[in-house]
Parts: C-alpha cells; sequence; structure tokens
C-alpha cells in the first residue's frame, strides 16, 4: 500500500478547497422571490415555465404544478390539484385525503367537495434566504410525493 507524503496530502486539500469556491450558491433574500426570479430559476433547472403572472408561476415536469408567491414573501406555496372520479362519494374522497396525509411526508392534501377534487400544498420557506439548489430540490421532493401519492390511490379515485 502506497503512503501518500504530506506535500501530496496540502496539494489536495488546497484544490479541493480553491475548486469548492466555484460550485457555492449564492443566499436569496426573502425580498428578491418575484415570479421572474422563479421563472429563470426553474428554467435554469430545464425544468417549462408554461405560464408566468404576477403572484404566481405555473411549470410542468411530468404534473402541472403551480409556485405561488406568499404576499409577504415568507414562503412560496407549491401546488397541484387534480379532480376525483366522477361519482366519488364524499366519504371515500376523505378517506383517501386521510391516507395520503398519514402516510406521505412533505405534502398537505385537502379536499374540496364542491368541485370533487383534492389540492396539494407544500410550503417552501423563503423567509431567513435560501438558495436555489434547494427550492429547485424541494420541488423535485414534492413531485416525488405527488407520485408516491398515486401509490396510495389504491382505488383509482384520482383522475
Amino acid at each position: 500500500m502506497k503512503k501518500l507524503n504530506f506535500t501530496s496530502v496540502f496539494y489536495l486539500f488546497a484544490f479541493l478547497f480553491v475548486t469548492s469556491f466555484g460550485y457555492s450558491q449564492r443566499m436569496i433574500n426573502a425580498n428578491e422571490v418575484t415570479s421572474q426570479f422563479l421563472k429563470e430559476t426553474f428554467d435554469n433547472a430545464f425544468i417549462e415555465v408554461t405560464e408566468v403572472k404576477d403572484t404566481y408561476i405555473k411549470v410542468k415536469d411530468v404534473f402541472n404544478m403551480y409556485l405561488d408567491i406568499d404576499k409577504n414573501q415568507r414562503y412560496v406555496a407549491i401546488s397541484s390539484t387534480y379532480n376525483l372520479v366522477d361519482g366519488t362519494s364524499p366519504a371515500k374522497a376523505l378517506a383517501l385525503m386521510n391516507k395520503i396525509n398519514a402516510e406521505v411526508a412533505l405534502i398537505k392534501v385537502y379536499y374540496n367537495q364542491n368541485s370533487n377534487s383534492i389540492t396539494y400544498y407544500y410550503y417552501f420557506w423563503t423567509d431567513g434566504g435560501f438558495t436555489q439548489k434547494s427550492l429547485i430540490s424541494a420541488f423535485r421532493l414534492y413531485k416525488s410525493a405527488l407520485t408516491l401519492t398515486l401509490e396510495k390511490d389504491t382505488e383509482r379515485l384520482i383522475k
């Protein structure tokens, strides 16, 4: 087994230290969050932005998802709404909602009886600062959670 001498180890750590600066992320302040900022962030992550409004953007990455900016810029709410199969009883819809809320971390599901739909929410907190990478990572986790909810829907109530 070959031993590394002190000079080799020093140069290795120096190289890692210098190159790490090129990959650092800038801390984003909550007051910098605008729909244009979100659009640029998702465009840079190669995620399709399909709609841009003053207070939200809509993206498509397998699912259609909305990113709404809190009026006080404390968080960005990631959400999706899906209709349930016609004839789904409120009892079955509530049972599905409760099952998803109990078994799938990260998201919260709400049932709307008037529109026979469920809405998923995740709140990404921007208050105190964040990085664009952390926002995209949270978005991808949200998408994974949506996929997992389809597995929990054993009666196929979600359209």
